[in-house]
């Protein structure tokens, strides 16, 4: 019994011995793979660089077309680029000085164009689902309507360095849409008309009650100053407790529902907690503000 016992635990020991040779030996192998191939590549010409490069930019080209990018500006860096390309060859077949390295720079801008493609698209989608969630067909979106409207031209443009900010200006003026027709009543579109007429029929009231109103603004400005200060911080607090309502849906439509992609949470709660954090750092600055003006009114009154 002793003896199977020794002679099983002598096995393992072994197949211990042989796992670990194994691996040592896979690892030396794909050091040298990697080696290899890293040598190959810096082995390269700037000749042999330029043409794969080359190569890779016209399937780029391709493989933005079969997606339904615009390809005009890619298309114009690679003829520019074949013909430096063809102008070096000419150099060289006529022994003068030639340089291929200068079709590396078009390669990488080509290459950055095609990230920025396809990562503006998807932000861009996911702006447009969170638009269509937000917003309702009551609400005033003529404002956001002209973001879109621009980021699409840049888009078709190809100019996708511009897109980013004009996202984040998006995200920025949806928020505050909602928060604006949270805050307001609905009193103000629906009686417009009684309002126009209420100003006709009492004008002359309203011509005195303006000059009151201007007399005690002239008086009690700091009052007034005051209350300002305070109702904006009033709105600032219901825009931030509207985006916290947006993160909880967000949060509910990814993980309880399961009806949002992981790219669309992970870029609306970025988003949302940009614009917390900017209104995060204004609220401090308000409030500062109110002391102050806080006592210069009191200093105002016990002169």
């Amino acid at each position: 019994m002793k003896n199977r016992f020794n002679l099983k635990k002598q096995k393992e020991i072994k197949k211990t011995k042989f796992i670990f040779l194994f691996s040592f030996l896979l690892i030396i192998f794909l050091m040298n793979f990697v080696s290899a191939l890293e040598n190959t590549e810096k082995n390269l010409t700037a000749e042999e660089q330029a043409i794969i490069c080359k190569a890779e930019s016209e399937q780029i080209l391709t493989d933005l077309a079969n997606n339904n990018f615009s390809v005009q500006r890619i298309n114009d860096s690679l003829k520019e680029m074949n013909n430096l390309f063809q102008a070096q060859v000419v150099l060289k077949d006529k022994k003068l000085k030639y340089d291929f390295s200068l079709i590396i720079p078009y390669c990488d801008e080509i290459k950055k164009i095609n990230e920025n493609a396809f990562q503006v698209r998807d932000e861009f989608n996911a702006l447009k689902i969170f638009y269509n969630d937000s917003l309702t067909e009551d609400m005033n979106t003529s404002s956001i309507d002209k973001i879109i409207d621009e980021i699409a031209g840049e888009i078709q443009s190809e100019r996708y360095e511009k897109v980013k900010p004009l996202i984040d200006k998006a995200y920025e003026e949806i928020v505050e849409v909602k928060t604006s027709y949270t805050t307001l009543n609905l009193f103000y579109t629906t009686t417009t008309k009684g309002i126009k007429n209420f100003f006709i029929n009492n004008w002359v009231y309203i011509i005195i009650l303006i000059l009151f109103l201007g007399l005690f603004y002239f008086f009690y400005s700091k009052t007034i100053r005051t209350w300002w200060i305070r109702r904006k911080i009033s709105n600032l607090e219901i825009k931030k407790n509207t985006l916290k309502e947006l993160i909880q849906k967000t949060q509910r439509d990814y993980f309880e529902k399961g009806i949002m992609s992981e790219g669309d949470y992970t870029i609306r709660t970025k988003r949302f907690a940009e614009l917390i954090r900017d209104i995060d750092r204004e609220m401090p600055l308000l409030r500062e503000e109110l002391m102050k003006a806080g006592k210069k009114g009191q200093f105002q009154e016990n002169k």
